[in-house]
């Protein structure tokens, strides 16, 4: 498959990034003198259910995600918005995946439970040739991070990329 020309992308597409609650020591931490706690670590079956979840949202949501991984603290996704909605788009994933997944561990309303840190990362993808490279990135984070393959990620993202079977930017994520 050839992606040389400029794609046109009705709205815009951001690579972004989210890590889970306490995994990393941000600088807005050491300003404030905020002591470093336990950050939440995910194992293969967290990873899958908060996966099945992020899903059903982005289904709901009629989001178009064009990679996805979770990597044990963090998430990293391909995803079209417009520009002025991405923040809100992201809040929403982050926002309704925590509540489920409090759910699905049966823990009550007034129970305290993080699991995401309140900031995210995003980079604008301006080409091609960085849909490519972000695509690539996401798909091997996992090895980038010495963690070993989760079985059950790779049938949920593929069913995720299915939705766009027609779209060149939609890569096999093997």
């Amino acid at each position: 498959m050839r992606m040389d020309r400029k794609t046109y992308y009705p709205a815009g597409v951001y690579h972004v990034t989210w890590v889970t609650h306490n995994s990393r020591l941000s600088q807005r931490m050491i300003d404030h003198n905020v002591p470093k706690k336990q950050g939440v670590q995910l194992n293969e079956k967290a990873e899958t259910k908060i996966t099945e979840i992020i899903i059903s949202i982005i289904c709901e949501k009629n989001f178009k995600v064009y990679a996805y991984n979770i990597c044990r603290d963090h998430v990293h996704m391909v995803i079209e918005c417009k520009e002025n909605e991405i923040s809100n788009v992201v809040r929403q994933i982050k926002g309704k995946s925590s509540q489920l997944y409090k759910a699905y561990l049966g823990k009550q309303a007034q129970d305290s439970f993080h699991l995401w840190a309140q900031k995210f990362n995003k980079w604008f993808v301006q080409s091609d040739d960085q849909l490519r490279s972000a695509v690539t990135y996401i798909v091997h984070n996992r090895e980038k991070h010495g963690l070993p393959e989760n079985k059950g990620l790779q049938p949920l993202v593929l069913s995720l990329l299915s939705m766009y079977p027609n779209d060149e930017a939609a890569f096999d994520q093997k």
